[in-house]
């Protein structure tokens, strides 16, 4: 009950920076390049390096795992390009909403991944388990932004889109409840962590930050970016910490 009590309150982390995103439209392209700057620090501070680690308890070596974020990275890429084509077979309609949604369930993957982690080290000790947790809340709260961002481009919020929103914020609970109910091996998340990785690298350098610098060119974008790779930095270095 105490890893489910922890995915909880990454649920309501979540919602917050939904509701966030919502909140703060006039200063969208700051929050995209923030945004992106929370992915690229959350894939190389965060899930690399648990997938790594957690490959080598399952025999698998750091190149194939980057392989698997390689792998990610590709599938996303002609995924949206298969999209684009779609639905702007000139290219010349912007940024699309079908495509945020399916960058979305990138970050709901994610969220699940997060729960599973909060459960599966509260399950080594209770301490971990808090240590993990506080991490997670913290960059959780970019997860919900970043998903409004990505189903809204910026536009008004639909019901579709905040049921992106309300399927984020309960991810969390459901893997953290499959961990605990079923007491996966921590490898076994290794393979979904390295792709992952790769929806990661693909939303932050060719969805978010491309929609931001067209949205505004300045530099404050990029001092976005910048702090976003720091802020995710410091949660994770915080949810490293022995106490």
């Amino acid at each position: 009950m105490r890893a489910i009590l922890l995915t909880g309150f990454a649920a309501l982390s979540t919602l917050f920076g939904g509701w966030l995103a919502l909140r703060a439209r006039k200063h969208i392209h700051l929050l995209l390049g923030f945004g992106a700057g929370v992915l690229l620090g959350a894939t190389f501070f965060d899930l690399l390096p648990e997938a790594i680690e957690a490959a080598g308890e399952g025999g698998w070596t750091s190149r194939e795992i980057l392989a698997l974020t390689v792998v990610g990275f590709l599938i996303f890429y002609l995924s949206q390009r298969f999209l684009a084509l779609q639905h702007c077979p000139h290219d010349d309609c912007g940024p699309d909403r079908h495509v945020g949604r399916m960058s979305a369930l990138g970050l709901i993957a994610h969220s699940s991944i997060d729960g599973a982690s909060i459960a599966a080290s509260t399950m080594i000790s209770w301490r971990m388990g808090l240590i993990v947790a506080v991490g997670i809340i913290v960059h959780d709260i970019t997860d919900g932004l970043n998903t409004i961002l990505l189903v809204t481009r910026g536009g008004t919020a639909h019901k579709k889109d905040l049921a992106f929103l309300v399927a984020d914020a309960i991810a969390p609970i459901v893997g953290g409840t499959v961990v605990v109910l079923s007491a996966l091996p921590a490898h076994h998340l290794a393979l979904i962590l390295g792709v992952t990785s790769g929806f990661f690298l693909f939303t932050a350098t060719g969805d978010l930050l491309p929609d931001a610098h067209r949205r505004s060119p300045g530099f404050g974008v990029s001092a976005a970016a910048l702090g976003g790779v720091l802020f995710i930095g410091i949660a994770v270095r915080l949810a490293s910490i022995s106490f």
